[in-house]
């Protein structure tokens, strides 16, 4: 039942980001990555390693089908039906996740995608596949911090097919290095975007043709370091991600830019039904990048209150608390703020930010008491209005 509750909190996940259709490009906006990254922590259960014991979950499948109500302000309000089975052919101290799901949403976006993960060698080899295809309607401001705060736009009609592949391996089995995954990450995404009329007087709205249909390749090294207490809604420990991936042509890509994106979350416990969470984010693209695979600010969860893709350039950062707080019963609140802020490059970050703050209040449900999974509802206000979002898991 736990991994069964677990794949239903995938399935949100997947609606949310599969009209986007992509990784950490996100079609501009709605934050692929977050589907890959949580829903890989989501279905995987919290498994000591080292000298600790572990027990291997079943091997009987689980077949999970549900659909799941999903809202952002990126792609607005919508539904999404999937299917996930869980198995474990090996007896890994990790189940093996699959799962097909579909989505679509009050802008007109749609997408369809498989999903895959997969363990090895007594949970010391971690694999990850994903792809997607789906088209998107998006609001396209521009780059840069002006282009963002004119609040003008065009909007994009974005039709791609994306896949992902993510290999990491155990180094260490004892001490603190034991919860650190390394390996590799390749990335392909082809993108067909095409453009409404610009505004008058702004035709810089409409992004060159080279880049609107065009292909990235990308591939690199990747590394995980997880050691929470809970994947799901944790009240200790630190989990980090990060990421370096260079445009391949021999691949296929179009672009021979290089990417780097790092976060990293900490848990602390303030009380008995108080955890205090912080999350921390960068982001740095240097070359010829195309404008969907610049550094969006708002995604993964960060500054809640902006639409992601809003305000987009060469870098971009973001801290943010969050205090969680049970009420009763079943249902709890939350506090969150943050700021942040994007630049052209990575060099220019401490003295030439565009510095950006939000805030706000959330509610909590929790939906099932042995997976530890929260239904999530926020409302956040950021420097150009306000923002709902609904799903499930917390925002980090």
């Amino acid at each position: 039942m736990r991994l069964v509750l677990r794949g239903i909190a995938l399935l949100a996940l997947a609606g949310q980001a599969l009209p986007a259709a992509a990784q950490d490009t996100a079609l501009q906006a709605t934050p692929g990555k977050q589907l890959i990254d949580q829903a890989r922590t989501l279905t995987s259960d919290k498994i000591p390693a080292g000298d600790e014991a572990a027990t291997a979950p079943s091997s009987k499948p689980d077949l999970v089908l549900a659909p799941i109500p999903v809202s952002s302000p990126a792609v607005g309000t919508g539904l999404a039906a999937a299917g996930v089975l869980f198995y474990n052919p090996n007896r890994s101290a990790q189940p093996w996740v699959s799962g097909v799901a579909g989505g679509y949403t009050s802008t007109d976006s749609w997408g369809v995608g498989l999903f895959h993960s997969m363990s090895f060698a007594r949970d010391r080899l971690r694999f990850l596949g994903l792809a997607l295809y789906g088209e998107a309607n998006l609001d396209f401001y521009g780059i840069g911090p002006d282009a963002g705060a004119a609040g003008k736009s065009v909007e994009l009609n974005d039709k791609a097919f994306a896949g992902l592949v993510d290999l990491e391996g155990q180094i260490f089995t004892k001490g603190l290095l034991r919860h650190l995954y390394f390996g590799g990450r390749v990335l392909y995404m082809n993108l067909d975007a095409s453009a409404a009329i610009p505004l008058p007087g702004r035709p810089d709205l409409i992004p060159p043709k080279l880049e609107r249909d065009s292909t990235i390749a990308m591939i690199g090294p990747a590394f995980t370091f997880d050691k929470r207490d809970n994947s799901t809604n944790p009240r200790k420990g630190v989990y980090v991600q990060g990421s370096l991936l260079y445009g391949a042509k021999w691949l296929g890509s179009d672009f021979d830019h290089h990417k780097l994106s790092i976060a990293g979350n900490a848990y602390f416990p303030l009380a008995k039904t108080t955890v205090l969470a912080f999350r921390k984010q960068a982001c740095s693209v240097s070359g010829d990048a195309p404008y969907y695979d610049l550094c969006l600010f708002g995604q993964h969860g960060d500054l809640r209150g902006f639409e992601a893709g809003r305000y987009r350039d060469g870098a971009s950062w973001a801290f943010q608390l969050e205090i969680r707080q049970h009420i009763a019963g079943r249902f709890g609140m939350v506090a969150f703020g943050g700021v942040g802020g994007i630049a052209e490059n990575a060099k220019s970050v401490w003295k030439d930010s565009t510095v950006l703050g939000s805030g706000g209040i959330g509610l909590r449900y929790l939906a099932s008491e042995s997976a530890n999974v929260n239904l999530r509802a926020d409302l956040a206000w950021g420097k150009d209005g306000g923002a709902f979002y609904f799903g499930i898991g917390e925002a980090f």
